[in-house]
């Protein structure tokens, strides 16, 4: 059994949520005393021992040159390289500082799969930044933008998703995670970077190298840089276990979701089917929820065989966790079981044949959950933990991750300071998220599926007579004039609902989730237009939009909230809603209890005979059901309208 760690300083986490939800100051019982600097923390090795450079060495040119070189000329480069990082990196009082006039300071050994901490600081106008298996980097510098994205990326996320920085002047600490050619990074415990490619900046047509050394980059201005606290576990895989390899989702697989009462509110996996079914229908999946009010990751393990199994799942989701955690401050023995039920779960589950996708459990609200005993930083420290165990669990199985808990923090720190404190993203009672929580989870669910989020694309071209247009993925052009574009969708966008500052619906969070840029992409495209500006009318509503802004591509999605999609997406929402009901019905009140009767019974054909041909005529209702809701998304017609300004 592995034991997961969650930072060289545990109490660093609950310290800064309490900073950053402006919680009042309270004290830990038994706070745990400072780890000293450069003392490794379980399971990691220490890269800088606070005395010397024993372990490092000098920059010899880039990856693609250095294997070039011969062994001898690659030697003694070195040994110039070596004796030219001396003049500028040195050690003071168990700090590691720069003076940003020399090259990188590499380690000497090369790594793949790590685990690596790090403390930083910088002076105002710092620029600098780690190399991940000597390939750029993980940005630091004195901006506000904020610290920790992958910079140099081109095609990937190169900005970080908040600005987690502490002043110039201050430590700072990263976490980072790489794992094959994925990065994800915390900043201050602030998760900056979710699960992004790091490119091959030195040959952009090559995935990230397999092996490489970490390098803390040397870069001008001439401040000074300073690093301790350097720590790196090595991440390996049992033998015999690959990842599970993209796309998760294959034509005509069934989708099963678990989870406690989060899950059983029918809200988030309702949000995942209304996407699965309508978003991507050529995937042809069917989706069952099977979430069980106040339900912990044994419970489930328990009834899995009986309840999960027979439903021949491809897919199948958890989200547990938070009752796990005991709503108490963490403790190893938490962990440990939950560690140990939810191994369970996903080694049973494999076994099947099917795939897990292992969800974290999400987060407690910073100001509606409201347990004196256990205030909202103590208990989102205890779940962090488990996020952890689930994360590193996902890796060691070779099963995909969904972080529904950093998510969940994240939009709680975007939103809070603008909507205000009262606006609740965990709930009104703090755990129980209303749909604009929710949304977020389907969102960590649907990235962890690996969904690219291309709804389609309708391409113009503006000249002539009239302007000419072109569409795919489950969409066609019926007919184009200067009166507007006809088109008819099998592929619907995903459509939001509410007031756009209360939680009870789902577009009030949309400003502070990048839902529809990563997962709701309905783009417009028109080239060639032959003023300024337009105005692009779609359904009832109308909005002007700059010839740039048209030639790079306008989201019809998140630009048109009220679309010819929200009538029919609704209807659907509805529908599953009902389908998702006697699903729970199903489970909960009847499936379930064949346990008991195999108890009372024992072995008892008749008994088995009737119990398998009430699951035979159950499973046929739910199928019913299905039909139903795929019926539900019919092709829509729409009519779309660009008048170029006079």
């Amino acid at each position: 059994m592995f034991k997961p760690v969650w930072a060289r300083r545990p109490y660093t986490l609950v310290l800064a949520l309490a900073l950053l939800s402006a919680l009042p100051a309270y004290t830990l019982a038994a706070e745990p005393q400072p780890r000293a600097d450069n003392v490794p923390p379980e399971g990691f090795v220490a890269l800088f021992d606070g005395k010397g450079l024993a372990g490092w060495k000098g920059l010899v040119a880039d990856p693609p040159k250095r294997a070039a070189m011969a062994a001898d000329e690659l030697a003694k480069a070195q040994e110039k390289a070596d004796a030219r990082m001396r003049e500028h990196w040195k050690v003071a009082d168990g700090v590691l500082i720069s003076d940003s006039q020399g090259e990188n300071l590499c380690t000497a050994k090369d790594y793949g799969d790590f685990e690596l901490l790090i403390d930083w600081k910088t002076e105002p106008t710092g620029d600098s930044g780690i190399y991940l298996r000597g390939s750029p980097q993980v940005q630091i510098w004195d901006k506000p933008e904020g610290s920790g994205a992958l910079w140099n990326n081109k095609k990937h996320a190169n900005k970080p998703l908040f600005a987690a920085d502490h002043p110039a002047g201050e430590w700072n600490t990263f976490r980072i995670i790489m794992v094959g050619e994925r990065a994800t990074i915390y900043l201050n415990d602030v998760l900056v970077v979710d699960d992004t490619v790091l490119e091959n900046y030195w040959e952009p047509d090559k995935a990230i190298y397999p092996r490489g050394a970490i390098e803390l980059q040397s870069h001008k201005p001439a401040v000074q840089l300073q690093f301790k606290n350097i720590f790196v576990r090595e991440l390996v895989r049992p033998a015999g276990v690959t990842p599970v390899a993209p796309p998760l989702l294959k034509p005509g697989d069934r989708v099963v979701i678990t989870g406690d009462s989060i899950t059983e509110q029918k809200i988030y996996s309702r949000f995942i089917e209304d996407y699965l079914l309508a978003c991507v229908p050529q995937l042809d999946v069917t989706v069952t929820q099977l979430g069980w009010s106040g339900e912990r990751a044994p419970g489930f393990a328990d009834r899995m065989d009986n309840d999960l199994l027979p439903l021949k799942p491809n897919v199948v989701t958890t989200c547990y966790g938070m009752n796990d955690g005991l709503y108490k401050a963490y403790e190893p023995v938490i962990g440990e079981a939950y560690e140990k039920s939810m191994r369970q779960i996903v080694e049973h589950v494999k076994q099947a044949g099917a795939i897990v996708l292992v969800g974290s459990p999400g987060a407690v609200d910073f100001d509606t959950f409201k347990r004196p005993d256990v205030p909202p930083p103590v208990y989102n420290d205890n779940l962090a933990h488990l996020r952890d165990i689930a994360r590193e669990l996902a890796f060691q199985t070779g099963e995909p991750f969904a972080d529904v808990h950093d998510q969940m923090i994240l939009a709680m720190r975007r939103a809070k300071p603008v909507l205000g404190a009262a606006y609740h993203v965990c709930g009104p009672d703090g755990f129980h998220p209303a749909p604009d929580g929710q949304l977020v989870m389907a969102y960590a669910f649907l990235k962890g599926l690996g969904l690219d989020g291309q709804i389609g694309t309708i391409n113009v071209e503006w000249g002539g007579e009239k302007p000419t247009a072109t569409t795919g993925d489950g969409h066609k052009v019926l007919s184009a004039s200067k009166d507007g574009l006809e088109i008819e969708s099998a592929r619907y966008p995903f459509c939001f609902y509410g007031d756009p500052k209360l939680p009870d619906g789902t577009r009030s969070i949309l400003p502070y989730l990048p839902f529809n840029a990563d997962l709701n992409r309905f783009m417009l495209v028109v080239k060639g237009l032959p003023t300024a500006a337009a105005t692009v009318t779609w359904g009832d509503a109308s909005q002007r939009f700059t010839r740039e802004q048209l030639e790079a591509g306008v989201n019809l999605a998140a630009e048109f909230l009220d679309n010819p999609f929200s009538a029919p997406f609704k209807a659907l929402d509805d529908l599953v809603a009902k389908k998702q009901a006697f699903e729970t019905s199903m489970i909960k009140q009847c499936i379930t209890n064949f346990r008991t009767y195999r108890t009372l019974l024992g072995n008892d054909a008749e008994a088995e005979k009737a119990m398998a041909t009430l699951r035979e005529r159950l499973m046929a209702a739910e199928q019913k059901w299905q039909a139903d809701v795929r019926a539900a998304v019919t092709p829509v017609r729409h009519t779309l309208t660009i008048e170029p300004e006079k």
